[in-house]
């Protein structure tokens, strides 16, 4: 493929002449392949320098085009384009400011008229319309969470001149354009994927790039997901989950979740008749030396706190229950009264707090369609991802215990919830603080559907 016209310098060689940045090997993979080919799209674990690659690169295509050119870079939200990619240029820029030129804003970089680069959310397909350059670049980071919509727009930006698009992102969705550029629209794209295995970090077991991820962040998150979790093959691996048919929750919902999190979008899953405001305690009480108590906090439909306790008797957890109550005055407070989560009920009703013990073994209240309330509770939660009426923190504990959740059909034909002795069979802790969760959102009256 010819150059674009105007190129003076390989993005290798404007890193290292004209930044003096030092990159890894694939870093270096994915800026060499902006000059042969016109759309590249890169999946990678955590942590492995794919936003720093994208920022070199933006400012590579504008400082090489001495002509017209546009560049254009998106993220799902404004504050991911600001704090994230444009973070990112903002600091190869500064030290280079003089050489580089221009007039570097918040996310906006005037060099001429017909020659600037500018960030753009991608929450409404609107703001692409109206771009017009012989030399265009078009960058996608958090790419996963870029709707459709938006990647129809970019596609019609794309008509009218033949830019350079690089999408960016991890691999954490099973449908969606993002995916599809790896799968079913791959003969459109080069394909990279950056693996946290190939970091030289890991791969030396000492730090060589600071920054990039490390052999211990890899050993953490093998011991906390385990191998076969698809976040493990996402955040770590690179590589897109398989969505298992007996999947509870998938990945990319659970994702979703921590997003709506961090930007504060979420529908309240108690209904417009009930206070958003409504602060739910639940409380899971462990049952093994290697388990861990949990108490979480919920606001409407934001997981605002999770505290855990490890080697804690029944009256010190009590004890904890009962300051997070008189700090928060809870609606309802929710605790798991198996076995020796007993008492812990008996001790806070002793104490006078209204304390809903729940039994989770026990019959379901739709019991023709789930084997117990544990089942109907995991169930609605999955509801609840799916609809987008939850919003949980970037916990990664959490968000492990979540995708590690499976689900079977008992002999009539229930829903039926994989047992916590299956999941240490496979290598699993046990889901103390998915259990808290559910138990937060565990619904107090019968409104919960089945759906397959």
């Amino acid at each position: 493929m010819p150059e674009p016209s105007g190129i003076a310098l390989t993005p290798l060689e404007f890193a290292s002449d004209v930044l003096g940045v030092k990159l890894w090997k694939k870093q270096e993979e994915v800026l060499s392949s902006l000059i042969e080919h016109r759309r590249v799209a890169v999946k990678s674990g955590n942590g492995l320098g794919k936003g720093f690659c994208a920022a070199v690169a933006l400012l590579w295509f504008l400082h090489t085009h001495q002509d017209a050119a546009i560049a254009l870079s998106t993220a799902p939200t404004f504050r991911q384009v600001r704090h994230v990619l444009w973070r990112q240029i903002h600091r190869l820029y500064r030290p280079n400011a003089e050489l580089l030129g221009g007039k570097m804003l918040d996310t906006r970089w005037e060099l001429a008229d017909e020659r600037y680069a500018m960030g753009l959310s991608a929450e409404n397909a609107d703001q692409f319309q109206g771009f017009h350059s012989p030399n265009m670049f078009i960058v996608v980071d958090e790419a996963e969470g870029v709707s459709d919509e938006i990647y129809e727009a970019i596609e019609a930006v794309m008509t009218s001149a033949d830019p350079l698009l690089l999408l960016i992102g991890n691999p954490t969705t099973v449908t969606g354009a993002f995916r599809r550029a790896f799968y079913e629209e791959r003969h459109l794209y080069h394909n990279i994927t950056i693996s946290a295995l190939d970091s030289p970090n890991v791969l030396a077991e000492k730090t060589v790039f600071p920054g990039l991820t490390s052999a211990k962040w890899v050993e953490e998150r093998r011991e906390t997901w385990g191998e076969d979790n698809p976040i493990f093959r996402a955040r770590v691996l690179g590589e897109f989950p398989d969505q298992a048919e007996d999947t509870l929750i998938s990945l990319s919902d659970v994702e979703e979740a921590a997003r709506r999190w961090a930007s504060d979008q979420v529908e309240d899953p108690d209904g417009p008749d009930r206070s958003e405001n409504q602060v739910v305690l639940a409380v899971d009480v462990a049952r093994f030396g290697s388990d861990r108590s949990v108490i979480l906090r919920r606001v409407g439909s934001r997981v605002l706190e999770i505290r855990t306790f490890r080697d804690m008797d029944t009256m010190q957890l009590a004890g904890w229950v009962a300051a997070a109550i008189r700090e928060t005055c809870p609606e309802r407070v929710c605790v798991d009264e198996i076995g020796v989560g007993a008492g812990v009920v008996d001790r806070l009703k002793e104490q006078g707090f209204p304390i809903s013990g729940i039994n989770v073994a026990r019959r379901a209240k739709q019991d023709s369609l789930f084997a117990n309330v544990r089942a109907e509770g995991y169930w609605r939660l999955r509801e609840l991802f799916a609809s987008g009426q939850i919003a949980i923190p970037n916990d990664h504990q959490l968000m492990g215990e979540l995708t590690a959740l499976r689900y079977s059909y008992d002999s009539q034909g229930r829903v039926l919830m994989e047992s916590k002795e299956s999941m240490r069979q496979r290598g699993l802790p046990s889901p103390d603080k998915a259990d808290a969760l559910m138990l937060a959102f565990l619904e107090p009256t019968n409104k919960t559907r089945l759906w397959t």
